[in-house]
């Protein structure tokens, strides 16, 4: 992780360096190439044993011999090695902070927040969330580094960051099935996200989180729990 000291105009990035990046891409080559460079014997021996899944590729691959297999092989784990580097880049938060917004970046998709709609920032266990003037959520990402670099990046720039964590965590109510205090296209939005959780689709439950969001409601999750709150005009 890097964090630059920019003066007052210039923004804070807190994200993977160069450095980092480089170790992670090589990292994950050199382990891509030997796992290749190993498959066929590691096929062989697995096929030794009483019982093993996959045994028509492994048989497939051990009715080929020559080098090229092993040429072959090799050249797939370094492909599948820099495949795996590039999801672990993406899918790690990268976070850009500047006098006049907040940029999150994560998974391709790029989030920009101005600074006039943000009353302050927290972390909720390993999630980085940013709260509007209502109490809305702007955004709910998983932030898994330290949160002492993210606050002093904040800090610099002078936005709110709560170490308490968040302001409203005593409003937060469990979910359950049809909750009267909740109108019917919320609860029929919360159980479409229940289902979404538990298969562990993430986009659709991030998705049906904003659609809940319209209606002036917070949701946050335990695992598959769900947890609610209405929107406020302070904590």
């Amino acid at each position: 992780m890097n964090i630059s000291r920019p003066s007052y105009r210039e923004s804070t990035a807190v994200g993977f360096s160069t450095a980092i990046r480089v170790l992670i891409f090589v990292g994950c080559s050199v382990l891509g190439l030997a796992l290749g460079y190993f498959i066929p014997l590691i096929a062989k021996w697995a096929l030794t044993l009483p019982w093993v899944p996959f045994e028509g590729p492994l048989k497939l691959i051990t009715s080929f011999s020559g080098v090229w297999v092993t040429v072959v092989t090799t050249l797939l784990g370094l492909l599948a090695g820099l495949w795996f580097a590039e999801e672990v880049i993406k899918d790690t938060l990268h976070v850009v902070v500047s006098g006049e917004t907040i940029r999150l970046k994560k998974d391709g998709a790029v989030q920009e927040f101005r600074r006039e709609t943000i009353s302050t920032v927290f972390l909720d266990g390993k999630q980085l969330v940013i709260l509007g003037s209502n109490g809305e959520e702007h955004a709910r990402e998983t932030y898994d580094w330290a949160s002492g670099r993210i606050a002093d990046a904040l800090a610099e720039h002078g936005y709110s960051w709560s170490p308490g964590g968040d302001p409203y965590k005593e409003q937060f109510r469990r979910w359950v099935l049809d909750t009267p205090e909740l109108p019917p296209a919320v609860n029929a939005l919360l159980k479409a996200r229940e289902i979404a959780l538990r298969k562990k689709e993430k986009g659709e439950a991030k998705e049906l989180r904003r659609e809940v969001s319209k209606f002036g409601f917070v949701v946050k999750d335990e695992e598959t729990r769900q947890y609610w709150r209405a929107q406020t005009t302070g904590p």
